[in-house]
């Protein structure tokens, strides 16, 4: 039998996702917790129940990888400052048991251009890995239903797509232009992030994951840069969503100071700032009084704003076909109209420079940017090093959605101890 106790610490939780390290002996006599599917092709992960061990009887789905031996769950409700609570594996309990007891399964559905993520029966976010200079997010959806990340074809920086990792910034440096869609000058000629492929995709009933190889290329195409990103999907509820990431540089051979921009470009309908409203750790005015003082240190920026009214639901088939369909209905423009949503990125303290360096401007129909700066580090000019962002989609206003709490479970996570009795 296997205990596993989960300690809050001084941070007050709310449903926060843990990790344990498992060996997969451990959980040799779980039918199905091992999972299916081996590295290189699509896997289902494995799940397990555990049982709260204070008696309640109440079960919660965790999902085994045993590539990492990481047993991976979400605590439901709150966990209290100073608290503990323990889950207890169920070891009779099955695969296809614990499989229909989640209550938000990840599905990762591939397309010949495209990823889609689904949780339960519901559009997520589709990952556009082809047609573009880099691969994006879009669109994003929030609780409301309509994308909280804007995609193309607005008259306001039109080069801006969805939400991303892009690199050399305005060719600070002769950095190769990896951000800006036009090829003219000052910008331009740009690279190109390649597509290589997928080392991973797993669906599962926690989350779901994608491992994709990528090798940037200058305007000549020439490799500069080699990258393993890793991409984790999962829910805790409708209301809160979450999209990690993690970066992982090979070998950067460009010249200049190499930006890597985690960039994403919000919808019109936020209207910000005369409506919605961008939020973060250090308290900076958005807009700034000064519009030259853009640029400042933070642990987690947050923008809201209102949706208008959500679009018709797409149909059921084909599972790819979302909100954004010829002839749908457009949420609403109108100031404070509809539900508000939100979407918060966090830096993470293991990233070189942490607290990173953000960036934004206002556009001249009130859109804003968001990016935040990765540099390589002063030891590792030329790789290998890595950087980890978290993107939360919630439910409300950066308060209403507890930004700085969930802000902090990323940064300072619940420790895990194992027992085996």
């Amino acid at each position: 039998m296997i205990e596993l106790a989960v300690h809050a610490g001084e941070l007050e939780r709310v449903a926060p996702l843990v990790t344990a390290r498992v060996p997969a002996a451990a959980l040799a006599g779980v039918s199905g917790a091992l999972g299916a599917g081996p590295i290189g092709e699509q896997a289902e992960g494995g799940a397990c129940l555990l049982r709260d061990a204070a008696g309640s009887g109440a079960s919660v789905v965790a999902q085994y990888d045993p590539f990492r031996e990481e047993l991976t769950f979400v605590v439901p409700g709150a966990l209290p400052a100073g608290s503990t609570q323990r889950f207890v594996l169920e070891e009779g309990a099955g695969h296809v048991e614990a499989a229909r007891a989640a209550p938000h399964p990840v599905r990762v559905i591939q397309k010949l251009d495209r990823l889609v993520f689904r949780v339960g029966d519901e559009a997520f976010a589709t990952y556009n890995v082809h047609g573009g200079r880099r691969p994006y997010f879009w669109p994003v959806l929030g609780p409301a239903g309509a994308s909280v990340i804007r995609g193309q074809g607005t008259s306001d920086h039109p080069h801006h797509t969805g939400m991303g990792l892009n690199y050399g910034g305005h060719s600070e440096g002769g950095s190769a232009n990896i951000w800006s869609d036009w090829d003219e000058p000052p910008y331009g000629p740009g690279g190109r992030m390649l597509h290589r492929g997928f080392r991973r995709l797993a669906a599962g009933p926690v989350f779901g994951e994608v491992v994709q190889d990528l090798t940037y290329v200058n305007a000549y195409g020439d490799p500069i840069v080699d990258e393993v990103r890793t991409i984790r999907c999962w829910w805790t509820s409708p209301s809160a969503r979450y999209l990690d990431f993690r970066f992982d540089v090979i070998s950067a051979r460009d010249r200049g100071p190499q930006p890597f921009l985690f960039m994403m470009r919000l919808p019109d309908f936020f209207d910000i700032p005369s409506s919605g409203r961008v939020t973060n750790s250090a308290g900076h005015p958005v807009p700034p009084a000064d519009p030259k003082d853009r640029y400042y240190r933070a642990v987690w920026i947050d923008a809201s704003g209102p949706t208008g009214d959500p679009p018709p639901p797409p149909p059921a088939a084909p599972p790819e076909t979302l909100v954004d369909l010829p002839g749908a209905r457009r949420p609403k423009k109108g100031p404070g109209q509809g539900p508000w949503n939100g979407i918060a990125v966090f830096d993470h303290p293991g990233n070189d420079g942490y607290p990173g360096v953000v960036g934004k401007y206002a556009g001249g129909r009130g859109t804003v940017q968001i990016t935040q700066a990765h540099y390589p580090p002063a030891g590792a000019p030329n790789g290998p090093f890595s950087f980890r962002q978290r993107v939360y989609i919630h439910d409300g206003d950066a308060e209403s959605a507890a930004v700085p709490t969930h802000c902090a479970d990323y940064t300072h996570p619940c420790r895990v101890d194992i027992v085996v009795i």
